[in-house]
């Protein structure tokens, strides 16, 4: 969504009334607001142009505006539709000590979890819906589309010319035909919005930085993670390999910077074994090259994983 540099001004002030704040509070913004002006640079050419429309970018009460437009759109929103229900299994369910929070290993096979409804996810001007059916799902990404509108806000849409930064996902009922779709490119047909906008269907979407695809799995998420690590590892590299450095210093900026880039989010993650074993050999892979431990050495003098990291 087209956000921050689209809020109308005037809408803003209402609303800021309209959820209590003092008047002589919103007069003191509105001042802040009026007669601005931006002047844009281009080689020896200046245009200047009245700031009419958007908060302020970099202004440390932005963000805060932006929040009053928003939690108006989302308690002006209601969909017409089915409640998505889903279950979780909290620590010990049915008694088995054996289970950990969240996991179903070791549940009982008739263990029904606890239920809870989830449809939406909103964060800032970061958004996504859930919905059971195409039918549903156009409807509201009309709606979505027009109520955005309303609040003086755009929503990423395209064309048949142009992809949309919006995205539609299909998620199939089994894993196998999930996995056949991704295979061969399968998407359902684009929805279509009035002025001839379209919204696309992808097989990769991100959301909070975090990657979903029709998979359910962090197959994808652990790929760009070590693609991303690596490259900061590349940009570093005649740092770690600066045998003037300090290890300790080395260490610390690694886990600091590298690690934390690779298991940003790491939390959520619904981990397989074979991910789980990507990570952890790139991780000592990494070690290895800070350290400048070579595979030979590692061979010949037999060492361990774990003595790699106790190096570290």
């Amino acid at each position: 969504m087209k956000a921050f540099d689209t809020v109308n001004h005037e809408l803003l002030f209402q609303m800021l009334l309209r959820y209590g704040l003092p008047p002589g509070l919103v007069q003191k913004i509105k001042r802040l607001y009026s007669n601005c002006k931006v002047k844009i640079r281009v080689g020896t050419e200046t245009i200047e142009l009245h700031y009419t429309t958007g908060v302020h970018q970099g202004d440390n009460m932005s963000p805060v505006l932006f929040l009053f437009i928003m939690q108006a759109f989302l308690d002006t929103l209601h969909f017409k539709t089915q409640n998505i229900q889903f279950s979780y299994f909290p620590k010990n369910k049915n008694g088995n000590l054996q289970t950990s929070k969240g996991r179903l290993l070791g549940q009982n096979t008739k263990a029904q979890g606890s239920p809870f409804i989830f449809n939406s996810s909103l964060y800032i001007d970061d958004s996504f819906f859930c919905f059971q059916t195409r039918q549903e799902l156009h409807q509201a990404t009309i709606k979505l589309n027009a109520h955005f509108a309303h609040f003086g806000l755009t929503m990423h849409v395209g064309s048949n010319a142009s992809k949309s930064k919006s995205g539609a996902m299909f998620f199939p009922a089994s894993l196998k035909q999930a996995k056949q779709e991704v295979a061969v490119n399968v998407l359902p047909e684009d929805l279509t919005l009035p002025g001839g906008q379209t919204v696309h269907f992808v097989h990769k979407f991100k959301y909070l930085w975090s990657i979903i695809t029709p998979l359910l799995n962090e197959d994808a998420e652990v790929k760009a993670r070590i693609k991303k690590t690596k490259s900061l590892l590349g940009a570093a590299k005649s740092f770690f390999d600066n045998k003037d450095v300090d290890k300790r210093i080395k260490s610390h900026i690694y886990v600091a910077g590298s690690l934390n880039a690779l298991l940003w989010g790491c939390k959520t993650w619904n981990l397989t074994k074979q991910n789980l074993s990507k990570l952890t050999s790139f991780h000592h892979s990494a070690i290895h090259r800070i350290l400048a431990i070579s595979w030979k050495q590692v061979r010949e003098k037999h060492i361990k994983n774990k003595e790699v990291r106790g190096m570290l």
